[in-house]
């Protein structure tokens, strides 16, 4: 199996060495543009609520009673309060409550997620944290990890850490530009969102499960 290698810092933001990791899931060389933009819309089409609705002329509230009479006094004809063109009338060709979802392979969004992952790779800027090494909730050090390592500050990051990881999680929680997910709900709306991929040790071994079992 061809495998890549990802550096790996330690608590005090230290060179640790590196970990090699499969190819299949960090390593993907063929550009997957059109599956990412998929991929993206499909996500962000899930997240639409589709609750927009306005009432139509038959569901306002108002009087069957003809305005005024049809004839004579030259005016144009009326037969409804309820009508578009009277203000509190209903609204016509209106949205209706609706979902936005759509169908997508889950060969694709699997391979779309380690194309984004591997993109970030590429860029050098998916790095691995074995330990934040916190003992208690603590912003400043969990951040301070985060820089040292290779962080640019201002710039947004993606973290991935595990229940195990609860300290370094609401930590990070309170950092600007800095989003915390579980291996889970790794996404790639969230990956392109982000400028930086960190992942901590153990969340690098369940991306590396979820992934490997279904890219081959």
């Amino acid at each position: 199996m061809d495998m890549k290698e990802l550096p790996v810092f330690d608590s005090k933001g230290s060179s640790a060495g590196s970990c090699k990791v499969p190819s299949a899931v960090f390593g993907q060389e063929d550009s997957f543009r059109a599956g990412l933009h998929q991929t993206v819309r499909w996500q962000r089409a899930k997240r639409r609520a589709g609750t927009h609705k306005v009432k139509t002329r038959s569901e306002v509230k108002a009087t069957g009673k003809k305005p005024w009479r049809q004839k004579g006094l030259g005016r144009a004809r009326a037969g409804s309060y309820a009508s578009p063109i009277w203000v509190g009338g209903g609204v016509a060709h209106g949205p209706k409550v609706k979902s936005y979802e759509f169908r997508l392979n889950k060969k694709e969004r699997r391979k779309a997620l380690s194309s984004a992952i591997s993109s970030r790779v590429s860029e050098n800027k998916c790095f691995v944290v074995k330990d934040f090494g916190l003992e208690r909730i603590r912003t400043k050090d969990a951040a301070w990890v985060l820089y040292a390592a290779g962080l640019e500050p201002g710039r947004k990051a993606l973290v991935v850490i595990c229940d195990e990881d609860q300290y370094a999680e609401k930590s990070l929680r309170n950092v600007r530009g800095i989003k915390v997910i579980k291996p889970d709900g790794l996404n790639v709306y969230d990956i392109l969102a982000g400028d930086f991929l960190i992942l901590s040790g153990k969340a690098l071994e369940r991306i590396v499960e979820r992934l490997s079992v279904t890219t081959q």
